[in-house]
């Protein structure tokens, strides 16, 4: 009898066990991946999965007539009840805010398909390998950026940094990072990316709607509403306390808050050598996000303030101690958006206020800067045809203040300086017209936008044309040329004028895509010059960047090429890997000085001619690893090391005493940094 029960149970067991299946598939909303949505079975919590950053999962051990649960913060759980065996599983989950279906939201109608522009959602930010979680740094890795720097102030196609216009929530916001960026690390810009709808990137050729660049321009629009529960977002790292919380308020309106201290003490005692000449950094900064959707229309405000200070060792022949750097800054922002059938109508208002104090031996200073702004446009959109005309008011107010070295070579406090006390003040009254017209495959656009300067009493005027010609499904042709103004008001006015040419190529295949670009900007000096990416997808587990860009501009060819590499070995994990290089600045060494008894200092007085440093080279790796706790807490623990090789960049050069010797200064060293990420549901 107990060989025949140790029978039974044996068949039972076996057959329990060579009964088990698998199911693997993909989690969506709204046909786009869910990367670290969570999967298990009901009875079993340790039998469970992640979806990788395309949204794939496998989960094995099951048996048919188990439960499964699939959550994702922000979304609705799916059940699930096991059927079969079945390897193309599609599971697509609900928004908890799809909920909110009765509330019409208006989101103001860009019109850029005939503009080369690339646009980065919170998940490209999130999960690329370099961003750090930052807008503006993940703009730099993008092939059209020349920045010869690790900041992240964004330059296009061998501009300058300051030509590139930036708007948030249609509001234009000047030098938007802090000063703690200089030590790459930790949140570089001013732009959260939690509350992050869209970040869209025109390289060139920006629409007439946006004026006030040169160059490129970058657009970002912060969310138009929040999951109807509230999400706690609580982050941890070696550089950087943040939290934020979002939710909903009544039935139609949202509300998002955060705030973030930067810090230095870890990351100095951890990365010694890449920090022995900063003396400390730190910043303070919050915000608050409010939205709601009305019959009237739907309006978003928002509040943002920071305190920052950065002080490093700065060595002049004449005078060595620590440059400090202070900063204030607010900025705020309105945008009333409504729609008339084909018509939309939106006001956009908000005042961008800084205040920066500089002190070094014999130079301390303040420089404040408020420039309060309002606009009003229409636009008419139906099957492709896109109409846009608007009106906007600038008015940019500086103020310099304080005292400044007499002689640029002497520089210790016992050393003359000049006391200065200057204000200034550029007033714009600007209007715009852009019309796209579409036939076929075939479509055209033309605009123009003009200033007024009271100042000046000066015109101002711009304009652009462009064309897209989608080819077949797989390519597409973009052109376009225009003239453009910039006007700044920093401790002078000043009108920047540039023209810009462009031809761009796009190309996609299954598995693999192929962008190149050919541009021209003419003003100061003239820069031609081409920009191509390859990249390559393999069964969702690895993916290959590869970007290469070369402009001439001054006699001088410079080079820039990038190379991203992501691979997931495991669900949830993601490994990647970068290599940036580019060619070095220039710089001319001091050839001789000549000794000034009466302030006891040399002064330089013959240059060599420009050479250039070695190039700039970069290697790169970080790791990271989502989990998932319960269904109401998950997180993100990341690793990052920079120059892991220790390259030696260097960036500029110190002279001692009398410019006899020098010593060269370098970008970032070999450097490590992480921590973790915390969100949690409170239904």
């Amino acid at each position: 009898m107990k060989k025949l029960l140790c029978l039974i149970g044996l068949f039972f067991t076996l057959n329990s066990v060579l009964g088990q299946i698998s199911i693997s598939g993909k989690i969506v909303s709204n046909d786009e991946p869910l990367p670290g949505a969570h999967i298990w079975m009901k009875s079993n919590y340790n039998i469970n999965a992640v979806t990788n950053s395309n949204g794939y999962f496998k989960i094995a051990g099951l048996n048919i007539g188990d439960t499964l649960v699939c959550s994702f913060i922000g979304y609705k759980e799916r059940i699930l009840i096991v059927a079969e065996q079945d390897d193309n599983v599609l599971i697509n989950m609900e928004p908890f805010s799809q909920q909110l279906e009765i509330v019409e939201v208006k989101a103001s109608v860009l019109g850029a398909e005939n503009f080369a522009f690339e646009k980065l959602k919170p998940l490209d930010i999130y999960t690329n390998p370099n961003s750090k979680a930052d807008a503006l740094v993940a703009i730099n890795t993008q092939m059209s950026s020349t920045t010869k720097d690790e900041n992240a102030a964004v330059a296009f196609r061998g501009a300058s940094p300051q030509q590139t216009g930036y708007f948030l929530n249609g509001v234009p916001v000047k030098n938007p990072v802090k000063y703690a960026q200089l030590t790459n690390t930790g949140t570089l810009s001013i732009f959260n990316t939690d509350f992050l709808k869209s970040a869209t990137v025109f390289p060139g050729n920006p629409p007439v709607e946006y004026g006030q660049a040169t160059s490129g321009t970058v657009v970002l629009e912060l969310a138009d509403r929040f999951p109807d529960y509230w999400q706690h977002t609580a982050s941890i790292s070696m550089a950087n306390l943040g939290y934020s919380a979002r939710g909903k308020l009544g039935e139609k309106s949202n509300l998002g808050v955060f705030g973030n201290y930067q810090f230095d003490e870890i990351l100095k005692g951890v990365n010694t050598r890449n920090f022995e000449d900063i003396n400390s950094f730190n910043a303070y900064e919050g915000g608050a996000l409010f939205t709601t959707h009305q019959s009237w229309g739907s309006l978003k405000i928002y509040q943002y303030g920071l305190v920052d200070s950065y002080n490093f060792n700065f060595e002049h022949p004449s005078y060595q101690d620590g440059f400090l750097q202070n900063a204030e800054r607010s900025i705020t922002t309105a945008q009333w958006i409504q729609d008339f059938g084909a018509w939309q109508a939106s006001v956009v208002a908000g005042n961008s206020f800084s205040q920066n104090h500089y002190h070094f031996g014999n130079l301390e200073y303040s420089l404040q800067n408020n420039d309060p702004y309002a606009s009003a446009n229409f636009t008419y959109s139906k099957e492709g045809d896109v109409f846009k005309t608007g009106y906007a008011y600038w008015n940019q107010n500086s103020r310099f203040q304080g005292r400044v070295p007499a002689f640029a070579y002497a520089l210790a406090p016992e050393h003359p300086s000049t006391a200065i006390d200057s204000k200034e003040q550029l007033q714009s009254h600007e209007y715009y017209l852009y019309g796209r017209k579409k036939w076929g495959e075939h479509a055209f656009g033309l605009g123009m936008r003009t200033a007024y300067i009271p100042n000046s009493r000066q015109q101002l005027w711009s304009y652009q044309f462009n064309y897209l010609w989608k080819i077949n499904k797989s390519l597409q042709l973009k052109l376009g040329h225009g003239q453009y103004y910039q006007t700044r008001i920093d401790t002078d006015p000043q009108v920047i004028e540039q023209a810009q040419s462009s031809i761009d190529l796009d190309f996609k295949q299954k598995g693999w895509a192929l962008h190149q670009s050919f541009f021209r900007n003419d003003g100061d000096s003239s820069i031609a010059g081409s920009e191509s990416r390859l990249s390559f997808f393999c069964k969702q587990k690895f993916q290959l960047d590869q970007s290469a860009s070369f402009y001439h501009q001054n006699s001088n060819w410079e080079w820039f090429t990038r190379t991203f590499l992501k691979y997931i070995p495991y669900p949830g994990w993601n490994l990647n890997a970068s290599f940036q290089a580019f060619r070095g600045n220039t710089f001319q060494l001091v050839n001789g000085a000549q000794f000034i008894s009466s302030l006891d200092v040399y002064a330089p007085h013959a240059q060599s001619s420009p050479n250039f440093f070695k190039p700039y080279t970069n290697f790169s790796i970080g790791a990271s690893k989502l989990f998932q706790l319960s269904s109401k807490l998950n997180g993100l623990v990341f690793i990052n090391m920079a120059n892991v090789f220790d390259f030696k960049n260097e960036n500029s050069i110190s002279y001692n005493y009398d410019y006899s010797n020098y010593n060269s200064n370098y970008l970032t060293r070999r450097s490590l940094y992480a921590g973790i990420i915390f969100n949690i549901v409170n239904d």
